[in-house]
């Protein structure tokens, strides 16, 4: 008997339980308990570093509202949770029992322990746990609150926390990371980014997808939503709802001389013949599509009649930091060619008034930017936690955007924007300030909160119509997919958004996925036909670049891995249908043909299948003017080289068996160029080259210099 992580929808997530004092003690109280997310992941993965620039913006609490509580720091100072007070003074009674009661409480209704605050109604505090399970000398709490400030040790015991004062109704996601060096060493956390986790503790989980054809482009957070949190009813598909239709097409750039996917809706109903249709164009249009679900969301504004029927363009970024900058050149792209053909093949308005662009983070600081260059085709700018601390290389001072607009005659442009009150505090601001050659601390940006505040009370001096709000959570999907609505609505609103009641509102559908164990008995399968599914599977390469699945066996259980993630175990539910270990609501099914061949796999996540076709065993390069072997890994089924001299493209220059290992073979220019075997999917230094070179993320890559005969 396996016990299976199994996805399950959540249909509210606010009946957050809390957790009394009283608890300590043998019985259950009556109060509640909050819990949320968890999970552990993809989006922190390398190959997420450039989208996850983003985040260079972190968040916390607002200017003056002292939701973060400094926690205790030693093991004599007294926790701000009455749990974790209770508890303390039974271990130092020498309780025995209570430190493994407590733990088997929070297995069964997880973490984190939510507390109301003596005399305060608007007000929780927020306890973080870590149970250590190594030797542990800190840990610390990414995404929220000041991540110089590590988690505090409960006595001598395995128990690690930290308190957050927050008010009620916040909705955050968080991660954890440990052991790390001095806050002092740090100089930037991007560094870690392989280090983060989510927490175990957590039985919720929030999930960002970006590209529907492959479901393994997604990252998992901790989550938490905290009673009263805002409901979030728009994104919510709906069966009485008429579904409009998307698109996923390649659009090719003559400005910017590249091509990307691009997104279309058109809403239920749509006809080439009706007046032209309101058009909104979306940066980051992957996230839009898959995790906002911004489609569902102007599927029921329009049903409800809040906004008239409107075609959507969302467009992905393939260099996300360059294109989202202020970057003039991709501002003329969507002017000067996404918005043309928009009209010339979905009747979409020419009427600025009737045109938003819009985005999240670098994508709303990139939406204002195309708003002040280019206010004869887009009328309304829609920003979400726009980025607008942000300045040019060349510049000192922060802000750039805001002075511009400052300079510039009033334009016809109408904004609506926001930003979360926990995106007042940067994780990292405190760090900067203790590095040995730190900027004085005028010349630390602004926080994100601080400054779209700073830029409403610009547009508003300029006269400028804003509507600015503020919504009470941190930077991310999780909290933009509920607030995206209400921006549609005042931009283009034919009227109001309605008041929805926390008392008497309806189901809201999926919010997180709850990670719940269940007791699912494992099927057995035959080794003879687990062999059988040994091999490497391509998704679609218009699709995902050059991403392959390799499965293998072991110990009698099939494993994948997914190109550049770590390798899992996949669970059998029958003979031939398997679920992810890692990604829960991942189901993978091999396909055979009519002569029992196993000829592919289809995975789904909820979304129907998607085929993924075996590929044929692979045929080794043997001639080439430099030559590469690999001793060992005689068991592999494939072996290939790969590095800067094809771009790390893996299903090319593959090596021939030899007696002993593998022999490659490899057209080499002169030059110096970087690379690594990759061995059943699974990338190795060369063992014979001690020559190497940090790859910038803090891995080592085999060096070759060829020189010129």
């Amino acid at each position: 008997m396996r016990q299976r992580i199994a996805p399950k929808i959540v249909i509210c997530v606010s009946a957050v339980l809390t957790l009394s004092a009283n608890l300590i003690y043998a019985s259950a109280s009556a109060g509640s308990h909050g819990v949320s997310t968890g999970s552990g992941s993809d989006r922190v993965a390398a190959a997420r570093n450039q989208r996850d620039r983003r985040d260079s913006y972190p968040v916390a609490t607002a200017p003056g509202t002292d939701l973060i509580l400094k926690v205790a720091r030693n093991v004599d100072d007294q926790p701000l949770s009455p749990r974790l007070v209770a508890l303390q003074d039974r271990v130092r009674s020498g309780d025995q029992s209570a430190l493994d009661s407590f733990w088997k409480e929070i297995a069964g209704r997880g973490a984190p322990i939510i507390e109301g605050v003596p005399g305060n109604d608007r007000d929780v505090l927020v306890t973080m746990l870590w149970r250590a399970k190594e030797e542990t000398k800190n840990v610390f709490v990414f995404r929220l609150g000041d991540v110089s400030k590590p988690m505090a040790r409960l006595l001598d015991t395995d128990l690690w926390y930290k308190t957050f004062r927050l008010q009620k109704g916040a909705r955050f996601i968080y991660q954890f990371a440990a052991n790390l060096p001095d806050p002092k060493e740090w100089r930037g956390i991007t560094r870690f980014a392989g280090a983060l986790r989510n927490d175990p503790l957590n039985p919720l989980q929030f999930a960002e997808r970006w590209n529907e054809f492959n479901p393994y482009e997604v990252t998992f957070f901790s989550a938490v939503e905290l009673p009263s949190a805002e409901p979030q009813i728009w994104n919510v598909a709906r069966s009485t709802v008429p579904a409009g239709r998307v698109q996923r097409e390649k659009f090719t750039s003559k400005l910017l001389g590249n091509e990307r996917p691009i997104w279309i809706y058109t809403p239920h109903g749509y006809a080439a013949g009706k007046k032209p249709y309101g058009l909104l164009v979306l940066s980051d249009g992957g996230l839009y599509v898959n995790s906002a679900r911004v489609a569902t969301t102007l599927d029921n504004l329009i049903a409800a009649g809040l906004i008239p029927p409107m075609v959507a363009v969302m467009v992905e970024n393939p260099d996300r930091w360059r294109e989202l900058s202020c970057n003039s050149a991709y501002a003329d792209f969507l002017a000067q060619e996404i918005v043309p053909w928009a009209r010339a093949n979905y009747h979409a308005t020419d009427r600025p008034e009737q045109t938003i662009i819009g985005g999240t983070s670098l994508g709303g600081l990139q939406a204002a930017c195309v708003g002040l260059r280019h206010a004869e085709v887009f009328g309304n700018v829609l920003s979400q936690s726009g980025a607008f601390a942000w300045k040019p290389d060349s510049e000192k001072e922060s802000e750039w955007l805001n002075r511009q607009f400052a300079a510039s005659p009033r334009l016809p442009l109408r904004f609506s924007f926001e930003a979360g009150l926990l995106e007042g505090t940067w994780w990292w601001r405190d760090l900067v300030l203790q590095q040995p050659d730190a900027p004085p601390a005028n010349l630390i940006d602004p926080t994100l909160l601080a400054a779209n505040r700073n830029l409403r009370d610009t547009l508003q001096s300029k006269g400028y119509s804003v509507h600015y709000t503020e919504f009470n959570g941190n930077h991310g999907l999780f909290n933009w997919r509920g607030t995206l609505a209400s921006h549609l609505i005042a931009l283009v609103g034919i009227k109001p958004e309605p008041k929805i009641s926390l008392s008497v509102r309806e189901p809201v559908g999926r919010s997180a996925i709850p990670r719940k164990a269940v007791a699912t008995p494992e099927v057995k399968v035959p080794p003879d036909l687990l062999k059988q599914y040994v091999g490497r599977y391509e998704l679609d390469p218009k699709f995902a670049h050059d991403f392959v699945l390799y499965v293998s066996v072991k110990d009698g259980t099939l494993w994948v891995k997914p190109s550049n993630l770590r390798t899992r175990p996949i669970i059998a539910e029958s003979e031939s249908r398997f679920f992810d270990s890692e990604i829960t609501d991942l189901h993978l099914t091999f396909v055979k043909d009519k002569k029992g061949n196993v000829t592919g796999l289809t995975l789904n996540n909820g979304q129907g299948d998607l085929l993924v076709k075996k590929m044929p065993p692979p045929v080794p390069i043997l001639t080439g003017n430099t030559t590469f072997t690999l001793a060992g890994h005689t068991e592999a089924e494939a072996v290939a080289i790969y590095g800067s001299f094809n771009n790390w493209i893996q299903t090319g220059n593959y090596c021939a068996r030899s007696a002993d290992g593998w022999v490659c073979h490899v057209d080499l220019a002169p030059g110096k160029y970087k690379y690594k075997f990759l061995v059943d999917g699974v990338a190795l230094n060369d063992p014979a080259n001690p020559s190497t070179e940090d790859d910038g993320n803090g891995h080592m890559d085999s060096v070759i210099v060829i020189k010129p005969k």
